[in-house]
């Protein structure tokens, strides 16, 4: 997926990894990293999710999805919307992050 998409969505697999922990957080009760009520990244983490599998496929099924990251969008669309509040969503995980690293070191 990051091959296909390129620099559009950078860090891409931190947020997979980190919407991975908290779906198993949800649903098997593991440990989280943070408090994943905390804020709105709960739903960036399911959007996440959603984008990526429904991405994958479209891209095997021949999506041009440069194409599609080339275009503007009229939020009409969840990816669309995806697309746009990705870089905000990131700097909020990367700083729930920190300070749950921060708080493990004090």
């Amino acid at each position: 997926m990051n091959s296909a998409v390129g620099g559009r969505f950078p860090d891409l697999n931190i947020v997979i990894n980190e919407a991975v922990d908290c779906r198993n957080y949800f649903v098997h009760g593991s440990n989280p990293k943070f408090d994943y009520t905390k804020s709105g990244i709960t739903m960036f983490f399911t959007d996440t999710l959603e984008f990526i599998f429904a991405a994958s496929d479209l891209i095997e099924a021949g999506w041009d999805v440069n194409a599609w990251i080339e275009k503007g969008t009229t939020m009409s669309h969840r990816y669309g919307s995806y697309r746009v509040g990705y870089e905000a969503n990131l700097a909020e995980l990367k700083t729930l992050l920190l300070e749950a690293n921060t708080n493990d070191i004090a």
